[in-house]
């Protein structure tokens, strides 16, 4: 029985073998995947444009984020940049009131994209067009020229920069005019590509050609001093570089090909194979292992809210932190319950009553409170202090 097993196990570790000689051997096709990061040398990574930020901002000052924003903002001191350049700027509800708050209180946020999703969208009504979509909106697979520039006279040049029609085509079509909106540059067509939106006492910068910040043509001298002077209206300060919200947070391609072709990482996996084989041959049986007890992590949404909500205390607007708190309130009720809160309705009441372990008649005193509190234009402190005491009490008894 064993000479048996022991064949099978010779079989599948040739197999192994065969797979890691044909990777090895197999040609090595160049990346076009659109990764952004700052961990990737291929083409459309941010390799390069990520080395150069010691040339704009303080080194020391530089950090690189790999965490929701909710985890990452900090509420005594939003006075950061913050960059994210991607193909679709993509954070929900939760992230863009989050990210605002930060902007708001003087946070300077420079986003590099070509589409943004709905919440960060509705906030501003920003719209972007292809203007030829048969170019596809970021292949450097034509051979046109167009240009891009700078409104600023202290930094444009006299013909503009040079790119590929296609990284160029994109741009903003419309935006709410209720807000402070600067162009700050254009495509050769007239069209603008770069908008700074003045919000509170910070700055959003919206670029729609985020390719142009890629190896690709920050490689170039004139691509190169394209990007820094696009990020040189960010202030001296502390700069986060995002790598969370990548949609590819690494270079793909084989996971084999990259290990073999890294020196000390092939010798690693090398010898753990052959480990994993001998193992295979000499321990037929299988040892059980105790699984250790894992830790529920920690939910910091409620702690967050509770933060946000004091810091609006300062400024005496009563209703604003109602609605705040309604609103926080409701997102854990579909985060942490996965219940849907468009409707609040008798069904909605119990399921939520189920689900939480609180009392049917406390869920509906709760939310009676709530719906007369959100038809009013103005509340008391007194009215803000029982609806806070009422929340807080849900978080504390509910079950999850």
């Amino acid at each position: 029985m064993f000479k048996k097993e022991r064949t099978y196990y010779f079989i599948l570790g040739g197999l192994i073998a065969i797979y890691v000689l044909v990777q090895i051997l197999s040609p090595k096709p160049l990346d076009w995947t659109e990764s952004f990061s700052a961990e990737d040398k291929i083409p459309y990574g941010g390799y390069l444009i990520h080395s150069l930020l010691p040339t704009a901002f303080p080194a020391d000052q530089i950090t690189t984020n790999r965490a929701p924003i909710f985890e990452y903002a900090d509420t005594t001191d939003p006075q950061k940049n913050w960059i994210f350049i991607n193909r679709t700027f993509g954070i929900d509800q939760w992230e863009t009131d989050i990210l605002l708050f930060q902007v708001e209180r003087g946070a300077q946020v420079f986003i590099a994209s070509r589409t943004f999703q709905q919440a960060f969208k509705d906030s501003f009504e920003i719209g972007t067009t292809l203007n030829n979509p048969l170019l596809g909106g970021g292949s450097i697979t034509d051979d046109d020229t167009a240009y891009v520039n700078f409104t600023n006279p202290a930094l444009n040049q006299p013909n503009g920069f040079p790119y590929y029609q296609s990284t160029t085509e994109t741009y903003f079509s419309n935006f709410d005019s209720t807000f402070s909106v600067t162009s700050l540059g254009v495509n050769d067509e007239g069209n603008i590509n770069y908008i700074k939106v003045k919000f509170g006492e910070g700055n959003l910068f919206l670029h729609s050609n985020p390719t142009l910040f890629t190896n690709y043509f920050v490689r170039d001298r004139t691509g190169a001093d394209y990007a820094l002077k696009a990020l040189s209206y960010l202030p001296q300060q502390e700069t986060i570089w995002d790598e969370y919200y990548k949609e590819v947070r690494s270079a793909r391609g084989s996971a084999v090909r990259y290990i073999v072709s890294e020196e000390y990482l092939s010798w690693a996996w090398f010898i753990s194979l052959s480990g994993v084989l001998l193992f295979m041959i000499f321990r037929a049986k299988r040892k059980q292992r105790i699984i250790p007890d894992i830790e529920q992590p920690k939910n910091s949404s409620i702690e967050f809210a509770k933060t946000i909500g004091s810091l609006y205390l300062e400024k005496g607007d009563h209703k604003l932190i109602a609605d705040k708190k309604i609103r926080f309130f409701y997102d854990y009720i579909r985060s942490n319950l996965g219940l849907d809160t468009s409707e609040i309705d008798a069904d909605t009441k119990k399921d939520i009553s189920l689900r939480s372990g609180i009392d049917k008649a406390e869920i509906d005193g709760l939310f009676d409170l709530i719906d007369k509190i959100s038809r009013q234009d103005e509340i008391t402190q007194k009215e803000l202090k029982l609806l806070t005491e009422r929340i807080d009490e849900f978080y504390n008894l509910s079950q999850r």
